[in-house]
Formats: C-alpha cells, structure tokens, sequence
C-alpha cells in the first residue's frame, strides 16, 4: 500500500501543462509541483543535456527546489526515474533568482538557462 501511494505521489510530476503561458509566466507564478527543466552544455562540448528541479514549497517572496539526483539526455524524461533529492538538498531561490534562471550567465561555461516548466 505504501509503495502504491508513494508511486502516486510523483503522478502529477508526469503530467505536463498543456496551457498557453510561456515558461516566463510560469516562472512569474510558481506552483508547487512544477519541474523545472534546464538545459546545460557539459564543460568542454557542445552536447545538450537537461537537469530538472522539483519545486515543493512557494512563499511570498521564495520558492524551494529538489534537485534530480541525474541529468538526462532529453527535456520529455520520465520524471519517475529521476528521483529527486529531498532535503536537506532542497535550494531555495528568490522570485528574482527564479527569473534569471531564463538567461544564460556570463562565465557560464555549461550555457544553463531554464527553458521549460512542466506543470501537473
């Protein structure tokens, strides 16, 4: 019974949004329960690979992510195999750390930026 619940906990993490905002609305508003999908280059090549972060905790002015414990070669993974970290490997972010997550940095040599929420 456990293990059917904890199956059916990650099923909202499965489903994507299929409404019209764009990923800088949905950072705008964070929901518990998004994903969000970052795009990266590993240093020193030009392969595109995808890190994801599960957000689990909004308040007025931060939100709160679970990391995945792996990378994945496409932005469609399936989020149940990615198993991410519950605290105390949560990274809090403010609203406007969360926005410059949609912009390379400068110094950046992995090019990570958020490209995509997948929303339940």
């Amino acid at each position: 019974m456990q293990k059917t619940l904890r199956r059916l906990a990650w099923l909202p993490l499965l489903l994507t949004c299929a409404c019209s905002e764009t990923v800088q609305e949905q950072v705008a508003d964070p929901k518990v329960g998004d994903v969000y999908v970052v795009q990266f280059q590993l240093q020193g090549t030009t392969t595109t690979r995808y890190f994801f972060y599960h957000l689990y905790r909004v308040t007025p002015d931060s939100a709160y992510l679970h990391p995945a414990r792996q990378d994945s070669p496409s932005a469609d993974a399936d989020l149940r195999q990615l198993a991410f970290e519950p605290t105390p490997k949560s990274i809090p972010y403010t609203r406007a750390e969360l926005t410059a997550l949609l912009k390379e940095q400068p110094g950046d040599v992995t090019k990570s930026r958020l490209i995509r929420v997948r929303r339940p």
